[in-house]
């Protein structure tokens, strides 16, 4: 009897420990009205589910931006994931056209009502958190275990494990009217009343015209316009800045005056064998910052488009260049016919969104494609009147083999071609030394400061850029931000053009692991090219010396294999801090002021912090003060990877609000390695700037300080004490946990839209301080 008992015992226990609560039926007030999925329901998603869901680093690629993106659910395929052989896409809008589609692309429903249920995964989702609205532990949707759950069992066992990670994850919940409307709108069905395609008669006739343009069937057209296409398939097109309607470039089985319809293909150099059509198509998802890009089309820049490559002469009589990617991946050799000056002008046009394309893109997340860039630096170009790539008739078409990239093994390169590529260092280094030796025959005395190009109109301030990193993801921005940083690039035509090509156009997420390694290892080579570049500008005695100091360790500089040219240079120097006196020359000759913040002068004194702010000027003055190395204590206690950008609202007494965003600058000693990333950072060297405005996309920490309340909050961010200051911090930190998150959040939405209307897009809240709170 006894060892009956004991078995029955195990077989209870072993049952019971086992089981998982089943689902709760959900609760909400069913609304007596019909909803609207426009005015109702996507401004809900929008202001609280699109912040994490909208892009590929999406919780299980679950888009919520657009009714499509709703009805297409989630998947369980991880797009980061390494891999040995290419994934197909999933691209929202371009892989597939229909909810079938999808599910034979292994997406599920999460709208639709569960097997033997009157409920959906997202109902379930959204009752969990009324019911478990505490947030409890850390949050991190990117690198937290998500089941990507698709059944009612899969569903039960995560709630029972996980009761506190409803939705929204790891955020309050939605307040009752937002939460019943969402409710029962899925209950009713989710009925789409969306209204396709809503343009106004301006953008129509602008679209009209350069469609015609677009698809003239001339070849000077037809080489043109596929020339345009691949660098601007990934643009957010505006038409009309007051709209707000933006549109893409695609290439269309229908033409003018019907139903654009998309050709999917990988790369936007990639063959299509059917006849196509340049198309314009609004794009319907909600714009979120961190993919938003924008470029702008009006009647100057059809002007443009003729006077850069229809009119012009060109270098060889024109012919249709073949789509094969051995030759169609580098651009430098597929439209070699149209003149080097032309192309080099069309991209210093727009030259911020061309930038922004590889520094920003489509990818949303990349810490290994982005730890081959320093966190903060410079980009200036070679004015095209020195650029001899552009002068000089041959020197580029010579070059030509020299300058391949590894894009043209596609998304699946083999094990074979992987090696062969990483071996193509010595075309590189062939490269270097035939610039060096052409550019000391046009100039023995060496470049001065007018090879560097001077930007476009003087209200665009686009000849320096700034770039900064935010650990895996980064942002370009106009002017020079900042102090001085460690480097700078000088970039010209053909180091332009293999950076888009090789990091845009030419790059796949869903590539095999050996494509995102040889695009990784290649960026290293320009990241050097620009930075050489940079170094032709200073004395040739000191240029190994400065670039040693960029690349500390032996392994580093073995692998970056650079020899400084011996090149003279034509600019006198009067002090030995040749890069800061050539900085000041530069910011002189192009006109481009000095960051009031941030940018140290040899004669700056260090000020205290104050008793009172009562103006503006104070207020900088002290962040100014913060910005000096070893200034801040607050940045040695949070310096892991989301830990990178905030953003801070002054509320001063006088009713109006200031906006800075408080950026840390990680130090490496070098970005020459692929991995371990950690064990090459300088704590003690990290810096802090504060800029007026936003920068980022993705903000991990919200700070709101009244005017009264400075004195005490400058103290922390300098002598910040973790033992001590911990509940002081949370004052003015808006903690993920925070009741008021929402109400803090729509603020600095609304504000970012007053700012910059047409570059306004949802900031993504997906890297937000991980820790939750609950006073």
């Amino acid at each position: 009897m006894k060892i009956k008992h004991i078995i029955f015992f195990l077989i209870t226990f072993l049952f019971t420990a086992c089981s998982v609560k089943p689902l709760e039926p959900v609760q909400f007030e069913i609304l007596d009205k019909e909803i609207s999925f426009i005015k109702d329901i996507k401004p809900i998603l929008d202001n609280r589910c699109v912040s994490c869901h909208s892009c590929y680093n999406s919780p299980c690629q679950l888009k919520l931006s657009s009714f499509e993106g709703v009805q297409r659910g989630g998947s369980k395929a991880d797009i980061y994931a390494n891999r040995l052989s290419a994934d197909n896409p999933t691209r929202l809008f371009i892989d597939a056209t229909s909810e079938k589609e999808w599910r034979e692309k292994g997406f599920f429903s999460v709208v639709d009502f569960l097997e033997d249920s009157n409920e959906s995964i997202m109902m379930q989702y959204l009752f969990q958190k009324q019911t478990n609205p505490l947030n409890i532990g850390e949050y991190s949707p990117e690198t937290d275990k998500l089941s990507c759950v698709k059944n009612k069992d899969e569903l039960a066992k995560y709630f029972d494990e996980n009761p506190h990670k409803g939705m929204p994850y790891g955020f309050p919940a939605l307040k009752k009217e937002e939460y019943n409307l969402l409710m029962t709108w899925l209950k009713q069905g989710t009925i789409d009343d969306t209204k396709k395609d809503e343009i106004n008669n301006f953008e129509r006739e602008q679209i009209k015209k350069f469609e015609e343009f677009l698809n003239n069937k001339n070849i000077k057209h037809q080489v043109t316009s596929r020339y345009i296409y691949e660098h601007l398939f990934l643009a957010h097109i505006s038409f009309d800045e007051k709209s707000g309607n933006f549109f893409e470039l695609i290439r269309s089985t229908t033409p003018t005056n019907e139903e654009p319809k998309i050709i999917a293909t990988r790369f936007p150099y990639d063959k299509v064998e059917e006849p196509f059509y340049y198309r314009f198509r609004k794009i319907e998802s909600t714009i979120v910052h961190k993919t938003h890009m924008v470029y702008k089309l009006n009647d100057k820049k059809l002007e443009r488009y003729n006077e850069l490559f229809i009119k012009p002469i060109w270098d060889q009589k024109p012919y249709l260049p073949p789509y094969d990617s051995k030759i169609s991946a580098n651009a430098l050799r597929t439209f070699e016919q149209i003149p080097s000056s032309s192309r080099y002008q069309f991209l210093l046009d727009d030259i911020e969104y061309i930038i922004m394309t590889f520094i920003r893109g489509p990818v949303c997340k990349g810490q290994i494609a982005l730890n081959v860039i320093q966190d903060h630096f410079w980009v200036m170009f070679m004015d095209p009147k020195y650029d001899l790539s552009l002068q000089d008739k041959y020197f580029l078409h010579d070059n030509i083999p020299n300058l391949s990239i590894p894009n043209e093994y596609g998304e699946d390169p083999s094990l074979y071609k992987t090696f062969k590529a990483l071996d193509n260092y010595e075309l590189a280094k062939k490269y270097h030394k035939n610039r060096a030796l052409i550019y000391n025959q046009y100039y023995p005395n060496g470049l001065n400061i007018d090879a560097i190009w001077k930007g476009n109109k003087k209200e665009q301030n686009d000849s320096i850029l700034t770039i900064y990193r935010h650990f895996d993801s980064a942002s370009v921005h106009k002017g020079a931000l900042g102090d001085i940083p460690k480097t700078l690039w000088v970039i010209d035509f053909p180091l332009l053009e293999r950076i888009y090509y090789s990091l845009v156009a030419g790059f796949d997420i869903f590539g095999n692991t050996a494509h995102q390694l040889l695009v990784r290892t290649h960026m290293d080579r320009l990241r050097i090219e620009g930075e050489s570049n940079f170094l032709e500008f200073l004395p040739k005695d000191s240029r190994i010396e400065y670039f040693n100091s960029w690349y500390i360790g032996w392994l580093a500089q073995y692998l970056t294999v650079y020899t400084p040219s011996n090149n003279s240079v034509d600019i006198k120097y009067e002090t030995k801090d040749f890069k800061k006196e050539f900085v000041n020359k530069v910011l002189d000759y192009t006109n481009t002021k000095k960051d009031p913040i941030n940018f140290i002068e040899n004669y700056y004194k260090k000020s205290e912090i104050k008793k009172v702010y009562n103006t503006k000027q104070k207020i900088e003055e002290s962040f100014k003060t913060l910005t000096l190395p070893n200034s801040s204590e607050l940045i040695k206690h949070f310096n892991d990877e989301k830990s990178n950008v905030a953003f801070i609202k002054i509320e001063l007494n006088t009713g109006e609000n200031l906006v800075y965003s408080m950026v840390v600058n990680r130090w490496h000693n070098n970005v020459a390695l692929l991995f371990d990333e950690k064990s090459r950072l300088d704590p003690t060297k990290d810096r802090i700037n504060f800029v007026e405005g936003f920068i980022g996309s993705y903000p991990n920490l919200f700070m709101v300080v009244k005017q009264n309340d400075l004195n005490e909050f400058f103290n922390l961010l300098q002598n910040y004490n973790s033992s001590t200051d911990n509940k002081k911090i949370l004052k003015y930190a808006i903690n993920r946990a925070n009741p008021q998150f929402w109400e803090v959040f729509d603020w600095f939405d609304k504000e970012f839209k007053k700012y910059d209307f047409l570059e306004y897009g949802l900031f993504d809240l997906n890297r937000y301080l991980s820790q939750a709170i609950n006073e």
